[in-house]
């Protein structure tokens, strides 16, 4: 059993390093959860030991998008360092202009979910993908796994080279595609957030595209961080490849904003 394996089992937080959350959501969801607020949020993250989390607001999904990053920044100034922001996304004429002032705010990086109705590669986004490769954040996409998807990614992969591009739910279908495009793109990580946990499939991530290519994400609040770090600390990787995906990644891409 590996060391961090045992911390998790005897139910201790990760203290060693700093765990960095790169996928978690605040605010109303559609199905009941008994603490919604921000303080019950870093409660969680204190029991497992995570540092920070960069969170969305749940209207990504939604044409309220202005009103979610409000929300989002409140949340950030409430509990600066622990809460981190991603711009929510609506291809408004004047999303651009929202997203240099959340960028001016502080915002960590952009997400953008594709169950509104949008192409990830729609003309409306251009402006802020722009910003976001100027100031080289992250881009977290809500992906399915569909082969138009991937398409889209690696074309906006080529046009704008200094983000990096995260894939959420990395494994949820068609494996091998997500697999080669982390290959074949240096700027694309999978994102490891998957309510399901199918046998095998994190060490395949690992040894298909690399430690260095997956990044750990809960989803919190729709997942909880102890199930989806104890994804990471069971599987029969190294330590210093769970350190790497726990954390490492994740500093390194945020170590390249300007």
């Amino acid at each position: 059993m590996t060391t961090l394996l045992a911390a998790g089992r005897a139910g201790q937080p990760i203290t060693d390093f700093d765990i960095l959350d790169l996928h978690g959501h605040i605010g109303r969801i559609g199905f009941t959860l008994p603490d919604l607020s921000i303080a019950g949020l870093v409660s969680q993250m204190d029991r497992v030991g995570v540092k920070s989390i960069v969170v969305s607001h749940m209207h990504c999904m939604s044409p309220n998008v202005v009103r979610g990053n409000r929300e989002v920044l409140a949340a950030m100034r409430a509990f600066p360092g622990r809460i981190l922001g991603y711009i929510s996304m609506w291809p408004y004429p004047d999303i651009t202009e929202e997203t240099a002032w959340c960028i001016a705010q502080g915002f960590t990086g952009i997400k953008v979910h594709n169950c509104n109705g949008f192409p990830i590669d729609h003309p409306g986004y251009d402006g802020s993908y722009a910003l976001a490769n100027e100031h080289r954040l992250p881009i977290l996409f809500h992906t399915w796994g569909g082969e138009e998807e991937f398409k889209q990614i690696r074309n906006l992969s080529a046009r704008y080279p200094d983000t990096s591009l995260l894939l959420a739910h990395a494994g949820c279908a068609n494996e091998e595609g997500y697999l080669k495009i982390a290959h074949d793109c240096p700027n694309v990580y999978l994102d490891t957030a998957f309510s399901r946990s199918p046998r095998g499939l994190f060490e395949r991530l690992v040894a298909g595209a690399g430690a260095a290519k997956v990044v750990w994400g809960s989803d919190a609040y729709f997942y909880s961080q102890s199930s989806q770090v104890g994804k990471v600390l069971g599987a029969q990787i190294s330590d210093e490849e769970k350190r790497m995906v726990l954390s490492g990644n994740a500093q390194r891409i945020f170590e390249r904003r300007r």
